[in-house]
């Protein structure tokens, strides 16, 4: 029997082709399905094991011999067809080689990234805890504000001024003061120092501040400046202070009368608004005050505040209870509130209105001072003064007026009473390129003060230490060029020109001056 009806037999598939019928009708043998193959192997096994213990005759042992080669036949297929089926899924087994490599190679990536995650986890929580354990690393300068036991150090700033300038008051003293007992006297011009400020600024914690200013004069002493002065911050809209503070009178005393700030020269003899020169005194309180601001309710205007207690004005004559007439005229010796000669004490405050959006501010202030005087003498001193101010974009704009009402009955028979205003513009070119012309600020500033209850002719013009510090009625024009080095530094250069009605003292003065805000 042939391989190929074997093969058919073994199969339950009825009407098999033979191999006569496969040949003839062009399939090869090799073409067979290999579980056909492995069907025709076992069947074809079979047949060889069927009579294991009969002793074979040569025409058995030849056809055992045929059935071997048709079994070494199918094998020779069925390898030729695994080889056939394994040559057809080459390409599927590469790229599936391939994918497998891929993924092999994302998952290992995927590990590492992992790992390298936890790594930096593992980073960050060790710095976390390290900066809480030990605090975070410090220069050595910063480090010991944090050592446990504290640091040798307190938040202390240092700022100040400095002015020095010349001036020469220009005019003949032999032909001037009119009608006085005889020329006002000679007054050189020359260098001056205006002054040296040092102001010491130290924060001890969020709601207490210390502020003090040391005045070192032109001789070398040294003295208190203006301010030596607690702040207690109780919230948002309150201050408390105690000790010396500039009085909040009007808005130059507090805001603008510093060398660097002020636009004209304030530091030299007989320069500042005759205002503050012979009106209102430029002064420091030694007490107690309550300032502070806030907005009203939703709106843009800023309302400020100060009211105050503090020791007096206060004379102190040459005879003691008989001032002269230039005692009382001269309120250079009215503003030392350190000592107190009588009981009475001086009561103060302002009321101001800002409207910071457009540059606007404004306010009233006033002071009642009672017995100034030793001696029993019920003589007192009441002031108020008025102020507008405009700061925006390249103008600044102030006017201020004020009223100080001072009784002499005792003393001279009458009363002295003192009125003035100073109106002052300046400008600066912001909007030009930085260069020299944008460095230049250009200023005038009128003044006029009257005063009532003085007799010109009785005074003794060398009480005063220039023409301009006597108390007669009087207007000046100040003319004046800033060339600001920096923002806190200037050169100041203004000329005045000062008229006395009826007495004409002749003192026009030409100043120029270097203010440094340090």
């Amino acid at each position: 029997m042939s391989l190929q009806e074997q093969i058919n037999l073994s199969q339950p598939q009825p009407a098999a082709p033979s191999p006569e019928t496969s040949n003839r009708d062009g399939v090869a043998p090799d073409s067979l399905p290999l579980d056909q193959l492995q069907a025709a192997l076992v069947a074809l096994g079979k047949k060889e094991e069927a009579q294991p213990g009969q002793k074979m005759t040569p025409e058995q042992m030849q056809k055992q011999l045929e059935l071997q080669k048709q079994q070494i036949d199918v094998l020779n297929k069925m390898v030729k067809l695994l080889a056939k089926q394994v040559g057809e899924q080459g390409p599927s087994v590469d790229k599936l080689q391939l994918d497998v490599a891929t993924l092999d190679s994302r998952s290992k990536q995927a590990a590492q990234r992992d790992k390298d995650l936890q790594n930096a986890l593992d980073n960050n929580i060790e710095h976390q805890d390290a900066l809480e354990r030990y605090g975070p690393q410090l220069p050595a300068g910063l480090r010991e504000l944090f050592v446990p036991s504290g640091a040798n150090q307190t938040q202390l700033s240092i700022y100040g001024a400095l002015a020095v300038g010349y001036s020469h008051i220009l005019g003949d003293s032999l032909k001037s003061a009119q009608g006085a007992t005889g020329p006002r006297p000679s007054t050189p011009g020359g260098f001056y120092f205006g002054e040296f400020t040092p102001d010491f600024l130290l924060k001890l914690n969020d709601w207490i501040f210390l502020e003090a200013e040391i005045g070192i004069g032109s001789d070398g002493s040294v003295g208190a400046g203006s301010f030596a002065q607690a702040d207690f911050f109780i919230n948002d809209w309150l201050t408390i202070i105690a000790g010396r503070f500039v009085a909040p009178i009007g808005w130059f005393n507090e805001r603008l009368n510093n060398p660097w700030i002020n636009k004209l020269p304030g530091d030299a003899p007989g320069s500042g608004p005759l205002l503050w020169q012979q009106v209102l005194p430029p002064l420091a309180l030694l007490g107690v005050m309550a300032q502070g601001s806030f907005y009203i309710c939703d709106s843009p205007l800023k309302f400020e505040y100060a009211a105050y207690v503090s020791n007096g004005l206060n004379l102190v004559p040459g005879t003691p209870g008989a001032p002269t007439i230039d005692e009382l005229a001269d309120l250079g010796g009215l503003t030392n509130t350190f000592s107190f000669v009588t009981n009475e004490k001086a009561f103060g405050g302002r009321l101001g209105l800002w409207w910071p959006e457009q540059g606007l501010a404004g306010g009233i202030s006033a002071m009642t001072n009672g017995d100034f005087v030793a001696g029993g003498f019920e003589e007192s001193i009441n002031l108020w003064a008025v102020d507008l101010n405009y700061h925006k974009g390249n103008w600044d704009v102030r006017a201020e007026y004020g009223n100080m009402f001072e009784q002499a009955g005792s003393f001279i028979g009458r009363n002295i009473r003192r009125q003035g205003f100073y109106a002052q513009v300046a400008y600066r070119p912001w909007d030009l390129p930085p260069g020299i012309l944008q460095q230049l600020e250009f200023v005038y500033r009128y003044s006029y003060i009257d005063i009532r209850g003085i007799d010109a002719t009785t005074l003794d013009l060398s009480f005063y230490g220039t023409p301009v510090d006597v108390p007669i009625r009087r207007q000046q024009n100040e003319f004046g060029i800033d060339y600001w080095i920096y923002p806190r530094m200037v050169i100041k250069v203004a000329y005045q020109i000062n008229d006395e009605p009826g007495f004409h003292l002749h003192d026009n003065q030409f100043i120029t001056e270097l203010a440094w805000g340090w």
